[in-house]
């Protein structure tokens, strides 16, 4: 039997793209599935597919983790109704391509506490109980831009938080581990969803070649697929992906992230 058979996740982002993907793909396991983001009328859509379509049970939170409380609120939910997390997915996240030194320090904030700090808070908060039943499973959403030059001003802050996150979850899988836990990064590229308009990049996926973009869907069952088999840093298998990475071996990093920031600048 596949370990999250009749268990229960919680997947944060849930109400569109990678996360939505996810939450779909694990419902086939028949699970309770705690959903959680801002946008209530979306994750009311998925739970209404996900119900309507399996015999998982999809229960929703709403709540926006660029709120520094929203994390322990997301844990005291769980723990106030019984819910045994058992598998994690980190998946809420987004961008922006304004200039660093122009970017508002309120919107810096939001971001830090979405990408970054409510990540740590809900491992932290969750890998203990994983770590007392000595079973479970933590997906990390990351990026390929966590592991090749990602450029300079905002997209490089992106790149360098995606790259904390990867050698964060190197550093937990090995040491929980012998907990029987697993902690994965999933690092896509290009991919279909909203990060680009949330972002404020221009770039339409149409702008990008076929063999280089991935579908959510590809994405999500790759990811859940690699955390479930132990992975620990799983680049999703793409055409864009295996170029990048191959080509980061042996262009030296500055060229990269010229290429990268002038990439970013005809984006905007």
């Amino acid at each position: 039997m596949n370990y999250l058979e009749n268990k229960t996740a919680l997947v944060t982002g849930a109400s569109s793209g990678i996360g939505y993907e996810i939450v779909k793909y694990i419902s086939k396991f028949n699970m309770k599935i705690i959903v959680t983001a801002r946008r209530e009328n979306n994750l009311n859509q998925l739970k209404k597919e996900v119900e309507n379509n399996s015999n998982s049970e999809v229960i929703i939170l709403v709540k926006d983790l660029a709120t520094p409380e929203s994390p322990q609120e997301i844990y005291d939910f769980c723990l106030s109704n019984n819910l045994q997390v058992d598998f994690l997915v980190n998946n809420a996240g987004y961008g922006f391509t304004s200039d660093f030194d122009t970017y508002d320090l309120n919107k810096l904030d939001d971001f830090m506490n979405v990408l970054l700090n409510s990540l740590v808070k809900l491992t932290r908060l969750f890998l203990k109980d994983m770590k007392e039943r000595k079973s479970g499973k933590i997906l990390q959403v990351s990026s390929i831009a966590g592991i090749i030059p990602s450029g300079s001003g905002a997209i490089g802050i992106y790149g360098n938080i995606k790259n904390f996150i990867n050698e964060f979850t190197i550093t937990l899988n090995s040491t929980y581990k012998k907990f029987n836990i697993d902690i994965c990064a999933l690092c896509p590229g290009f991919t279909e969803t909203g990060f680009n308009e949330r972002a404020g990049f221009n770039m339409q996926y149409s702008d990008v070649p076929s063999p280089f973009l991935m579908s959510a869907k590809d994405v999500a069952i790759q990811g859940v697929n690699a955390c479930l088999s132990g992975k620990e840093i799983f680049v999703v298998k793409g055409g864009f992906n295996r170029t990048m990475i191959f080509i980061s071996k042996f262009i030296p990093n500055k060229i990269l992230r010229l290429a990268f920031g002038k990439l970013v600048d005809s984006g905007k």
